[in-house]
């Protein structure tokens, strides 16, 4: 980076000599895209980010899809000692499946009826109870602005963050909560996230915000959620 004067008549200004050598005004924007190692989008990049989401919903989604959250199938390869049998322990939840993420999103008796509680909302009562089916069908609807498309992604995040949150609860501490109470807790969570949203008057959308219970106010000419 350089100041240069190009006349006596211009006034300075900061420029950014890219790794091309090519010289443009200087902006972070610009630096960042420079200094960076860029690597192609990844197909579940905007079903994790985008911009109506939960922040702590999508950093948790982040680490689902990747399969980094502490499962005891995933700790079991941790073990280098071997003093800890993971086949003896079993999912907080149900007391009886194993623990992973098939297992807990949403095969689990007890996530799957948290996931029956809440489906319907996100209008995916025939997505099959499975991560895989879930995954497929989000990928699918993850660039889409479509109001519908955007509540499904919330419902399913919160969804599986509040389960990862009560199997966590349920191992380290005595608090429980039944699968309805879990349910309502996840769509009244959506449901003040979608009240900081905009939508686009249609047909569709008057839908929603009956579903929903959302106020007429929230409607605008050009939406912001679909």
């Amino acid at each position: 980076m350089r100041s240069i004067t190009l006349t006596e008549s211009m006034h300075d200004k900061v420029v950014w000599r890219s790794r091309l050598g090519i010289e443009v005004d200087f902006s972070t924007a610009t630096v960042w895209d420079d200094v960076r190692h860029a690597q192609n989008d990844v197909s579940w990049g905007k079903l994790v980010w985008f911009p109506q989401a939960i922040p702590r919903h999508s950093f948790f989604m982040w680490l689902l899809v990747n399969r980094r959250l502490k499962t005891h199938d995933v700790m079991a390869k941790w073990s280098v000692t071997g003093n800890t049998n993971f086949n003896l322990l079993c999912c907080s939840l149900c007391m009886t499946g194993p623990d992973s993420h098939e297992h807990l999103f949403f095969e689990c008796n007890f996530a799957s009826k948290v996931w029956s509680g809440v489906k319907d909302r996100a209008r995916m009562a025939d997505i099959p109870e499975q991560w895989n089916a879930i995954y497929d069908h989000l990928v699918g609807i993850a660039a889409s602005k479509m109001a519908q498309h955007v509540i499904s992604k919330l419902v399913v995040a919160a969804t599986a963050y509040f389960v990862w949150q009560e199997r966590n609860a349920r191992l380290f501490s005595n608090k429980k909560r039944s699968p309805e109470k879990l349910a309502e807790v996840i769509l009244t969570t959506v449901r003040l996230k979608l009240h900081t949203c905009r939508f686009k008057n249609s047909v569709q959308v008057h839908s929603i915000l009956h579903d929903w219970k959302l106020p007429r106010g929230l409607l605008i000419e050009d939406d912001d959620c679909g």
